[in-house]
């Protein structure tokens, strides 16, 4: 070893011990480069303690333009840099998201950085991955479809955006995390609805918020847009400004007041703080919770007001601008909407009805028809153990006259072969991207089997846009359901655990799916295979018999 290799060695021994995993604030301020001067975290003083945090798993529930993309870029860098077999993950929600990090805030800080340009192999440092020292790395990665990481032990793990995201796809890069000692898993977003997301990760985790300390009275609060940002002479609510209105009032003098003295607070860092809302809970996790009023110097009150006014829906304004969780009525049912579908009455005659089913160890079973003036009326629903469902499926197909049933073709795939080869009404539902306006396409057995698939009759279903239909009738009253207090209750929180959120596809265009955000939503599924059947009879009605089905095409429908 020469003299030159042997002293590099022992720096890199040395700046590990002095730089470790939670005092790598010290190594970016001392470090790195921003703007062709050293690194500060003035104005972001937040950011140090965030960073710095020591808990195995870090999750950072945070507003826009608060800089934390870049704060956990030069983290990155400096555990890389500094660490000795050290393997880093970062995960964004697409490919094209990782390959824009890397251009515009490593590959920057990197240049700027004596120590960085000095410890990076340039002979793997790209978009994909970048190699420090003798066996560092950093992998950056898409969650929508990439696996190429996932033979990579990880002694970290990092998540940019996490509700944008493929959760799934996530959780299987932090398995990676078996094989390595740390097993550090970061992980930040704006949040989207409660309970879902970034938002569901800090529930079980010990939650810091920054409480602001006014220095006119010591009062200590948590700073609140609506509750405590003031506009002169306006007091209504302040979603009530819009573009038009905006000239009507003084935004540019809206200003953050003390609830107790009703003067400005200050913005000193001395009287920040932050502080754990739940410290008797035992959590392995921590979760801090950044506001726009984190960083007052950088984003002000007039500013908050003026962005308002500039999304298309108001509950993007409190995602993406305050950093909390809020959801737009369309984008979920609601307990108005539920109340309005359930009704005291016996809906059950002697017409014939249809059926839906979602497949589990609790197989979740909803019957109903349509009426004359086109309303889905529900008239049964149940839950039973899968090795009773064929039995129990028998005996409703005989009591309320099915016509036609769709279940679930997974997970018991055995099951739905038999039930479709015996009964020539049952068909199994499989989710697909879909084309657009198509909400459904029937797949009879003669195809499958020309195919060389599983021989099973099938509908090819629109995800998305069979469940916008479904809550666009919800919302609408065209669905109506018989109470029954044996399973209501069990049914509106399953009816609640799906809401609507946003994610990016591969060319950075938004789309919508529905996520399941809490507990379970089996009812749910089963009302929107329900409403599959009842659309699907509707194709095969005026035909000869049910079980004589002709070669169907696409069902087309408006989008709600």
């Amino acid at each position: 070893m020469s003299y030159e290799t042997d002293h590099l060695a022992r720096l890199d021994e040395a700046l590990a011990n002095l730089y470790g995993l939670t005092n790598l604030a010290k190594w970016i301020e001392e470090r790195t480069i921003l703007d062709g001067k050293r690194f500060s975290f003035k104005g972001h003083e937040f950011q140090r303690t965030v960073i710095n945090d020591a808990a195995v798993t870090s999750i950072v529930v945070k507003c826009a333009q608060i800089g934390l993309s870049e704060i956990m870029a030069r983290w990155s860098l400096g555990a890389a840099c500094t660490q000795d077999d050290f393997t880093i993950i970062y995960t964004f929600p697409t490919t094209n998201d990782a390959e824009k990090f890397c251009k515009t805030r490593c590959d920057p800080a990197i240049e700027a950085s004596a120590d960085l340009r000095r410890a990076v192999n340039p002979n793997l440092n790209n978009s994909e991955i970048k190699q420090f020292g003798r066996n560092s790395f950093i992998y950056f990665r898409g969650t929508l479809s990439e696996t190429a990481a996932l033979s990579v032990p990880a002694n970290a793990v990092i998540h940019d955006e996490v509700d944008k995201s493929n959760l799934e796809q996530m959780s299987v890069y932090v398995s990676r995390l078996q094989h390595k000692p740390h097993k550090l898993r970061k992980m930040f977003s704006t949040p989207t609805v409660n309970r879902y997301g970034i938002s569901k990760e800090a529930e079980t985790a010990k939650r810091y918020r920054q409480v602001l300390t006014c220095e006119h009275c010591n009062h200590a609060f948590f700073p609140d847009y609506f509750d405590h940002v003031h506009i002169p002479g306006f007091d209504k609510d302040k979603r009530e400004i819009t573009k038009a209105t905006l000239k009507d009032i003084r935004w540019q003098e809206a200003v953050l007041l003390c609830p107790k003295c009703f003067r400005p607070p200050g913005n000193g860092e001395e009287q920040r703080e932050f502080v754990c809302e739940n410290p008797s809970e035992n959590y392995p996790a921590n979760a801090w919770f950044l506001t726009p009023f984190c960083a007052p110097t950088i984003i002000s009150a007039p500013y908050l007001v003026k962005v308002s006014t500039e999304f298309d829906k108001y509950s993007e304004f409190v995602n993406q601008s305050l950093g909390l969780t809020a959801e737009d009525e369309n984008d979920s049912i609601t307990e108005g909407d539920l109340e309005k579908a359930l009704i005291q009455a016996d809906l059950r005659d002697s017409c014939t009805h249809q059926m839906g089913a979602d497949m589990g160890m609790m197989c979740h079973i909803t019957i109903g028809r349509e009426a004359p003036n086109g309303e889905l009326l529900v008239v049964h629903r149940e839950s039973v153990p899968y090795t009773r469902f064929e039995q129990r499926r028998r005996e409703l197909c005989a009591e309320y006259r099915i016509t036609i049933s769709v279940h679930d073709a997974q997970p018991y795939v055995d099951m739905i072969n038999r039930i479709t080869e015996a009964d020539p009404n049952a068909w199994a539902s499989v989710f697909t991207t879909g084309t657009p306006s198509v909400l459904f396409t029937p797949k009879l057995q003669e195809e499958d089997k020309a195919e060389g698939k599983l021989n099973m009759r099938r509908l090819n279903v629109t995800r998305t846009m069979a469940f916008d239909n479904l809550m666009a009738d919800i919302k609408s009253g065209m669905i109506k359901v018989a109470k029954n207090p044996q399973v209501d209750e069990t049914w509106r929180n399953q009816m609640r655990s799906l809401k609507r959120v946003g994610k990016f596809d591969k060319s950075k265009d938004v789309y919508y799916v529905w996520e399941k955000t809490d507990g379970v939503d089996h009812f749910h599924f089963s009302l929107l295979y329900l409403s599959l059947a009842v659309k699907l009879r509707m194709m095969v009605a005026g035909h000869a018999t049910a079980g004589q089905v002709p070669l169907l095409r696409s069902f087309l429908v408006r989008q709600p």
